[in-house]
C-alpha cells in the first residue's frame, strides 16, 4: 500500500526555520511552558530560536503517530542541483542517518516498497509536490515543484527518472499533485523566474486588473502529459493554499498578501509504503481526514 499524506497545519509548521509564536500549536505552547516554567501567555515575548529544533521534532513525531510512520524516518531533497538529479533512499542510508531529515543535495527523491514506513516529501507553502508512483514495480519518485523548478521542467524530469532509469511503463504510473496556490496567485509584473515561455504559455496571463495571474496546475499537467503519463492516472489536490485556512501560504503571509500571520509556516506533503495491497493508494490530509 502507498500512503500519500499532507499534514496541513494540524501538526504545526513542518520546517524548523519557520516556527514562530503565531504558528505554535496548543500542544507546542503547553510543552514550552512546562519546559521553561513560564505561563503560556508569556510565550508571545519569549525567544523561541533555541527551541525550534525540539518543536520541529515534536511536529514530526505527531505527524508520524497520526499517519502510522516513524517521524525520524522522513527525508527531503535540498534541490541544490536544479538539473533533475535524483537520490535513492536505501536501507544503508537510513541506518547511517537514523534521525532523518538530512542534507540531500539532489532534486528528486526515490523510494521503493522494500523500505516500508520511510517517508519522502517536502515542506511547502504554495508550491506543489509532484509524486509519481509505479504501482507495478513498487517505485516512487517525488519532487518539490516551485515555480522556478516548474520553469526548469522538474515535473517532466520526475517522470523521466521512472521511465528512463527504471523502465516504468506510462500506464503503470499514478501521479498525485499536492495542494498549491490556485489561480488567484498574482504578480505585479511578469515574473523573472519564468524563463521558458513554452512552459508558461496560457499559464501566466495578464488580467484586466493589470496583474499577471499564474496557474501552476495547468503548467504541471502539460509536463506530466508530455512524458506519457495518462490523464486518467493524474490526480490534483484542488485545495487552494492561498485561501484555505488548513494550509500555510507564503503569499498570504507576505506583505502583498495581507501579512496573515497564521498562514506563515510550512506544511508537509509526501508518501510512504505501508502494509496492505501493494497497488492500493490512499490519501490522507491532516489528522486522518
Amino acid at each position: 500500500m502507498i500512503k500519500i499524506v499532507e499534514s496541513q497545519k494540524d501538526f504545526g509548521s513542518m520546517n524548523a526555520g519557520t516556527i514562530r509564536y503565531a504558528n505554535l500549536t496548543e500542544e507546542d505552547k503547553k510543552m514550552l511552558a512546562e519546559k521553561h516554567n513560564i505561563e503560556v501567555k508569556d510565550l508571545e515575548t519569549y525567544d523561541l530560536r533555541a527551541d525550534r529544533g525540539s518543536i520541529f521534532r515534536l511536529h514530526r513525531d505527531r505527524m508520524g503517530e497520526a499517519f502510522g510512520f516513524d517521524g525520524r524516518h522522513m527525508f527531503m531533497a535540498d534541490q541544490e542541483h536544479k538539473t533533475g538529479s535524483h537520490f535513492v533512499i536505501t536501507r544503508d542510508y537510513i541506518e547511517a542517518n537514523p534521525n532523518g531529515w538530512t542534507d540531500i543535495p539532489e532534486d528528486i527523491l526515490v523510494v521503493t516498497d522494500y523500505l516500508p514506513k520511510v517517508v519522502i516529501g517536502h515542506p511547502v507553502a504554495d508550491c506543489p509536490v509532484v509524486m509519481m508512483i509505479d504501482k507495478k514495480q513498487g517505485i516512487s519518485a517525488i519532487g518539490h515543484c516551485s515555480a522556478e523548478m516548474i520553469d526548469k521542467r522538474l515535473p517532466m524530469m520526475i517522470g523521466e527518472v521512472l521511465r528512463g532509469t527504471y523502465g516504468s511503463r506510462a500506464e503503470d504510473i499514478y501521479t498525485y499533485v499536492s495542494a498549491c496556490c490556485g489561480d488567484n496567485w498574482t504578480y505585479d509584473s511578469f515574473p523573472k523566474w519564468a524563463q521558458d515561455l513554452h512552459v508558461w504559455k496560457h499559464c501566466i496571463e495578464e488580467g484586466e486588473d493589470g496583474l499577471f495571474h499564474i496557474r501552476l496546475k495547468p503548467a504541471v499537467l502539460k509536463q506530466l502529459l508530455s512524458v506519457g503519463v495518462q490523464s486518467k492516472n493524474i490526480r490534483f489536490n484542488m485545495d487552494d493554499t492561498l485561501t484555505d485556512d488548513h494550509y500555510y501560504s507564503n503569499s498570504a503571509a507576505s506583505h502583498n498578501g495581507g501579512e496573515t500571520s497564521d498562514k506563515f509556516g510550512r506544511h508537509f506533503a509526501g508518501l510512504f509504503y505501508d502494509d496492505g495491497d501493494e497497488e492500493e493508494i490512499t490519501i490522507q490530509k491532516g489528522r486522518g481526514k
